[in-house]
């Protein structure tokens, strides 16, 4: 399978926690662009609109940017003073496509207010020393329609400075001809309010997909087993590139350990600030309905990298929240395909948190490498009925010659490399939610028939399926890589 230029995916099963996570960092404000057709669905964030200019924030802590104008300059929404946010450089973000073309410009201005007949929970926004302004220009060469909102939620309300109840945003509904601007502002001073953070949040029928845009990406979920009314909601947060940069701490910082030590941050989409590159960790959490805490979803992130991103390849990761960051649990090419953590439960364990990394200079990837799927008479994409008690034939392909199969899932008394075969049960077409539940599966001797056409090994085994079992299940292959794949789901029938 080829990576298309300039774009990668990332793939991720795993069950969403439902509970807050702090963050040092703020994503700040969310410029949204949405076509009144539904053909456009587009969002930056204020921590990724850059200047290229970096200034040293000296209330937090020496933390370094060139973004964040529309909250002060600041990083964690503090406030610097008027001297080092109106000596901010104006900062820049292009928005590209099929069909449109928007300069987006974050900057300080001594005099004049936000575009007239904008809406807001306050109106006008004029200029203050430390006003933060946003402008956007239709810069492409047809009419744009639609609705332009900035939008973000600070701890410090109402007042002077700050919109009531924390709700600050600014709104355009209407047409933007070729070279026409509307400019935005969230509050009459960006840095009394505490900063800026804009989660998104969807709520989902039963097997719906959400997808959630980042800049010029896609953060795609996909619900593999719910009831409908879940309120899902993502945040992306900035994280650091290294310690060694100013300000940087445990929770505002990429930690690569020492499994792999040479691995750099990847930055998300459309983070590009020179000598502080930044990724981004996506922060989930699920509320509304009641299967929140035993919700299996598959999420997939959509990059669209800039020209002259640097080589995609080598092993990467993501990180779960309430795990270090990264163990050896994770080493995959997350940028051609990944599928890891199926096990994963919600309640108590904070938000899920998920931070790409890769290996600076490697070559793209360019093929997939380790799982393709089960293979006929097996299904990927439909349920397969099944009889309890009779045994199910799995094939696959793996790029490992002399794989084994082991009884646990942490490879105790096992020999790499293995792979752990078990079930998660999952709701019946229009049935009730059930809990997971992992628990391993007995099976046959597993056969290696050799290479195939593609390159990759085949191989064989029996499901040896219990008598009088019910319900729905799907199989879970975990590898001694890390990589856990959910390849297909099945019925138990009986006569």
């Amino acid at each position: 399978m080829k990576i298309p230029a300039l774009a990668a995916v990332a793939a991720l099963s795993l069950l969403i926690p439902s509970m807050a996570f702090a963050q040092s960092l703020e994503s700040g404000a969310r410029l949204s662009i949405q076509s009144s057709d539904g053909s456009l669905n587009l969002a930056v964030y204020d921590s990724q609109i850059h200047s290229g200019i970096i200034q040293t924030s000296p209330c937090d802590s020496g933390l370094i940017t060139d973004a964040y104008v529309l909250q002060g300059g600041s990083p964690t929404g503090c406030d610097n003073g008027d001297a080092y946010e109106t000596s901010q450089a104006p900062a820049t973000f292009t928005f590209t496509g099929t069909g449109y073309n928007f300069g987006v410009t974050t900057f300080y201005q001594l005099g004049g207010c936000n575009s007239a007949g904008n809406t807001g929970p306050i109106e006008p926004i004029c200029a203050s020393p430390d006003s933060g302004f946003l402008t956007l220009t239709n810069n492409g060469s047809t009419s744009f329609t639609g609705t332009i909102t900035l939008s973000g939620n600070s701890p410090l309300a109402g007042g002077s400075y700050c919109a009531p109840g924390g709700l600050a945003s600014d709104s355009f509904t209407g047409t933007l001809t070729p070279g026409q601007a509307r400019t935005f502002a969230l509050a009459p001073d960006s840095s009394n309010c505490g900063g800026y953070n804009a989660p998104q949040t969807q709520t989902l029928t039963a097997g719906a997909t959400a997808i959630f845009p980042v800049g010029t990406d896609d953060y795609e979920l996909a619900a593999l087993d719910n009831t409908g009314g879940e309120q899902i909601s993502l945040l992306p947060i900035p994280v650091l590139q290294s310690n060694s940069n100013p300000g940087s701490n445990s929770s505002n910082t990429f930690n690569p350990g020492t499994v792999f030590s040479t691995f750099s941050c990847a930055p998300y989409g459309d983070f590009s600030e020179a000598g502080n590159p930044e990724c981004t960790e996506f922060q989930l959490s699920c509320s509304g309905a009641s299967d929140c805490e035993q919700f299996l979803y598959t999420a997939t992130t959509r990059y669209s990298f800039p020209p002259g991103f640097p080589g995609l390849g080598g092993p990467g990761f993501l990180k779960a929240s309430g795990q270090t960051c990264p163990t050896n649990l994770f080493d995959k090419n997350i940028f051609e395909f990944y599928s890891q953590d199926t096990t994963h439960k919600g309640g108590g364990g904070g938000l899920s948190c998920f931070v790409a990394a890769f290996t600076p200079g490697a070559p793209p990837v360019a093929t997939a490498s380790s799982f393709e799927g089960f293979e006929w008479p097996v299904s990927d994409t439909k349920l397969n009925p099944i009889i309890a008690g009779l045994p199910v034939p799995l094939s696959f392909d793996y790029n490992l010659a002399n794989l084994t199969v082991c009884s646990n899932p942490n490879g105790t008394g096992c020999t790499a490399p293995w792979v752990y075969p078990s079930s998660i049960q999952i709701a019946c077409p229009n049935g009730q939610p059930v809990p997971p539940n992992p628990a391993p599966i007995v099976v046959s001797k597993l056969l290696n028939f050799g290479p195939g056409e593609n390159g990759l090994t085949e191989y064989f085994f029996f499901w040896l399926t219990k008598p009088h079992s019910k319900g729905c299940v799907s199989a879970v292959l975990t590898f001694d890589t890390g990589l856990s794949v959910v390849p297909a789901q099945f019925k138990y029938i009986s006569f």
